[in-house]
């Protein structure tokens, strides 16, 4: 299984639903209806290329990733390129996850030495190595001239009605009606260059020069990647608006210079469409990212004129302005095309975009603003940060502080005030302030980011002009200001991904998560459907085969590590003595990497008394551990276990919870022992797993009711982000209940995603209410990121529902039978009067402050009823229950499942 992710730069959602309306774009069209679509907001508080992708790469926000802009400050006026080797400063999926991966002109793949990591199978990138910019040579004269594209040299001869080009050693002849040509300069490197009539008569016009790297294990991809076209990187946008082809449409011209923009364009597309079809035919990676930036080029040129939201709107040319934009879409439709033939039933795709663009009219040069108020200087390279109060960064990220060399300490924030209020008297131009966080700020903070309205955009540039001015480019995106039209387009289908489903507006870390759980799943054989459960809550056994399966896996594991089953027991019985050894854990599940360690439990015939210590063993770089029963304490367990499992949910859940105190093995080890695969290929506690998952089911189920419990007190209590952390809470152990019900037990919480994802993209379910409820998980995932965005609103009715689906499926409770919940307060809870209205409630060496009536008076029912509490109740009794003073009783209702 592969996942395919496809990324176009600056693919707004607005334009990309305009678009597919006009049935231009068929491919996105597919993959919509195989999947899911959203829009997706982009990170805060700047939104340019760098810190966008570094959020969609690594799932983090900007606080986390430390990608601020296009250029990244590192001292007051100091910057480093945003797509630096050592940013992001979270690893981006693909090194996370550590899968092995093919990348087509993706930003931080290569190291600063320009190696990659042994997981890539190959990757070509350019955008990093710019030898040269675009450049226009006006011919005349007979003579030679030298013409150097950075260190390349190029000479030019006019040669009648064409032209003589010399480069890389070839020459080519150039004549007016031949339209782009590539010329390579040496090995990877090259230009686009074109002869034609220009306001400076007959001229030589090209394209960048870049340098392309070409890495990775796959040496039969490298090689197609190394002879793919000569990479142009962007279009000829200056000389667009330059009118060096003569006017734009919005200047009164007549299509002319928007043909030629988007003829270079088209090589620019070309350019980057090879490589990544390259990729889809040689690759043999679990995940391929494809880059494809032309989308943005052609927005900031071109879509501006379009939006009729912004003042740069031109109705009047705004049709003959979209047919261009509709073409160049169209080219990265077709790669998307290419991507879903590639693709099949067991792959995922997506479709992406850093973030989306808007109009742009105005141009606000924050410094001049700065100067203009005495707070700033002017000097030759614009702002003199030796003399300057207030800077605003030349790496043009939105942000504003503070000179610490002029501005003592205790001066900072009059000096940072006076600066906002200059801003301020822009008037309605100013929108507002946000702080590194993305968050509106009134007051001074070290770092303030200037929000402005709809159609501005900031410039660091100083040059004595007036502050506000005509923006030279259509549209543009820098700071986040909360606008629609900045969300990205986002698309993705593939297994466990519902079909023709609208997930809203989503944060753009959700592609990564989508990828990570993807990619986690890629490969893997098993889909845990050992098991069913039918309504009356009779097990069958596991399937005949997972035995097989399991230990496929684990001989895998072992030869990975140059070991072999049978040397691995000889070994492990002169070290620990005779028994009956089973492998746990990570290789049982398919889920162990080359540096997990060997978990084994041991099944002795004497009994064994005492507490129990691992014996841990580390031979050659292998860490083994041994941990040692008798086998009348393994019979025990099981019979208890089996005894759990035929009990009603509350009293299943009571002995769960009390088993380690009383029994060895304890539960963990009870489950590793029911999972355990022997050296010789045998699984011999295997009959126990409908039980094991019975239990683990309610007891999963259980949980999760208490952490919905919290999520409506915390809700109710008004606590946005605390409900925020319950409600992810809930989700997990609802993955758990759901996992072990399908027979995919395992402990350990840090695989519960995980192995929730591959259970999805498998879609094994026992019947239609175990896919529903499954679905409404998916779902409710979506909302967690929102929420913590404050962009959704209540949630206690989604998970006390979503609770509910899964009990029922599960068959922890019937049809007809639901969950409920108390708050119990504590008996020896005293209350002791403190000051009127208020006062102090201790037990146990425990005391909490409170106001109003105590103790109050909790509903006791369904478990939604405490959503109901008015806000002052539902806080006392969350800080209550947090306090140990009072506690969560779940019950169940008639109806429930014995």
């Amino acid at each position: 299984m592969t996942v395919y992710w496809v990324v176009w730069d600056a693919a707004a959602h607005w334009v990309v639903d305009r678009l597919a309306a006009e049935g231009a774009l068929p491919a996105v069209a597919k993959l919509r209806a195989m999947g899911c679509r959203a829009r997706a907001r982009p990170p805060a508080p700047n939104c340019q290329t760098p810190p966008s992708l570094a959020t969609l790469f690594t799932g983090t926000g900007t606080e986390a990733h430390g990608v601020t802009g296009f250029t990244v400050p590192d001292s007051l006026v100091g910057r480093v390129s945003g797509f630096a080797p050592h940013l992001p400063l979270v690893p981006t999926v693909w090194r996370d996850a550590g899968v092995r991966g093919a990348f087509s002109h993706t930003p931080w793949v290569f190291d600063g030495d320009g190696a990659v990591p042994a997981s890539v199978d190959a990757a070509i990138e350019a955008y990093s190595c710019r030898l040269a910019d675009r450049a226009a040579l006006a011919v005349s004269g007979p003579a030679t001239v030298d013409w150097p594209a950075g260190p390349c040299p190029v000479s030019v001869t006019p040669d009648g009605a064409a032209v003589r080009l010399l480069a890389g050693g070839a020459e080519h002849r150039l004549t007016e009606d031949a339209g782009w040509v590539p010329v390579r300069t040496g090995p990877g490197t090259g230009f686009w260059v074109r002869l034609r009539r220009t306001t400076l008569g007959r001229t030589l016009v090209r394209t960048g020069t870049w340098s392309i790297r070409v890495a990775g294990a796959n040496a039969e991809l490298v090689r197609a990647l190394a002879g793919t076209p000569v990479f142009a990187g962007e279009s000829v946008g200056p000389f667009y608006r330059s009118g060096l082809f003569g006017p734009r449409l919005v200047d009164g011209g007549d299509g002319t210079a928007e043909a030629e923009f988007t003829a270079a364009l088209d090589c620019v597309a070309l350019s980057l469409s090879a490589p990544a079809r390259a990729v889809l035919e040689h690759h043999r990676a679990d995940l391929v990212v494809l880059y494809l930036p032309w989308t943005d080029d052609v927005g900031h040129e071109l879509v501006g004129w379009c939006d009729a939201r912004s003042a740069a709107h031109h109705p009047e040319i705004a049709g003959q302005v979209w047919a261009h934009v509709r073409h160049a879409y169209q080219a990265a439709d077709r790669v998307l095309a290419d991507v879903l033939a590639r693709a099949d039933v067991a792959d995922t795709v997506l479709l992406c975009a850093d973030h989306g663009i808007t109009g742009t009219s105005h141009h606000v040069h924050v410094n001049q603003v700065l100067v203009d108020a005495g707070l700033a200087v002017a000097g030759p390279e614009g702002i003199d940060p030796d003399r300057s109060l207030v800077v605003y960064h030349p790496a043009n990220n939105g942000s504003m502080r503070v000179n610490p060399d002029l501005v003592p300490p205790g001066d900072t924030g009059a000096v940072l005030r006076r600066a906002m209020t200059a801003l301020r008297g822009l008037g309605p131009v100013l929108r507002g302030f946000l702080d590194e966080r993305g968050r509106p700020v009134t007051e001074p903070v070290p770092v303030v980011f200037a929000v402005l309205a709809d159609d501005y955009q900031p410039q660091a540039a100083v040059d004595g002009g007036p502050a506000v001015r005509s923006a030279p480019k259509s549209a543009s995106h820098v700071v986040n200001t909360g606008d629609p039209r900045l969300h990205a387009v986002f698309a993705a289908a593939g297994p466990g991904i519902e079909p023709g489903t609208d997930l809203g507006v989503v944060d753009n870390t959700l592609a990564a998560r989508v990828v990570r759980e993807a990619v986690a799943a890629a490969g893997a054989s098993e889909r845990c459907a050992v098991m069913n459960i039918d309504v009356d809550g009779l097990l069958q056994a596991p399937a005949d085969d997972l035995v097989a399966t399991r230990y496929a896996r684990v001989l895998e594991f072992i030869g990975s590590r140059g070991l072999s089953a049978g040397g691995l027991g000889a070994f492990l019985r002169e070290r620990v003595g005779p028994g009956e050894l089973l492998l746990t854990s990570s290789p049982v599940h398919g889920l162990a990497n080359p540096t997990s360690d060997f978990d084994f439990i041991r099944v002795q015939a004497h009994p064994i008394s005492g507490a129990r210590i691992s014996t841990k063993i580390f031979d050659r770089g292998h860490h083994l551990e041994v941990t040692s029963f008798a086998g009348t304490e393994v019979r025990q367990s099981l019979h208890l276990l089996d005894a759990l499992a035929a009990r009603p949910p509350a009293g299943a859940v009571a002995g769960f919870r009390g088993w380690d105190r009383r029994y060895e093995p304890r539960r963990k080890q009870t489950e590793r022992i029911v999972n355990g695969v022997t050296l010789d290929g045998r699984a011999p506690y295997l009959a126990h797993l409908p039980a094991l998952a019975r239990v683990w089911s309610t007891a999963a189920l259980h949980t999760a009711a208490e952490q919905t419990v919290h999520l409506c007190l915390a809700e109710a209590a008004g606590e946005a982000r605390g409900r925020v952390g319950y409600a992810y809470n809930v989700l997990l152990h609802l993955m758990d209940s759901m996992l072990s019900a399908h027979g995919d037990v395992y402990t350990t919480r840090k695989w519960y995603v995980m192995r929730w994802a591959r259970f999805v993209r498998g879609g094994a379910w026992r019947d239609d209410a175990s896919r529903a409820a499954g679905a409404a998980i998916e779902r409710a995932r979506v909302l967690v990121s929102t929420a913590l965005a404050g962009g959704a609103g209540a949630m206690a009715g989604t998970y006390t529902g979503l609770l509910a689906d899964v009990a029922r499926a599960t068959g922890v409770t019937g049809s007809t039978g639901g969950i409920t919940a108390a708050v119990e307060v504590a008996e020896d809870a005293g209350y002791h009067p403190y000051l009127p209205g208020a006062g102090i409630v201790s037990a146990g060496g425990r005391s909490l402050p409170v106001t109003g009536t105590w103790p109050p008076d909790l509903p006791a029912g369904p478990v939604g009823e405490l959503a109901g509490l008015d806000r002052a109740t539902a806080g006392t009794v969350l800080r209550a229950v947090r306090a140990g003073l009072a506690t969560v009783r779940i019950g169940y209702l008639e109806g429930s499942a014995a």
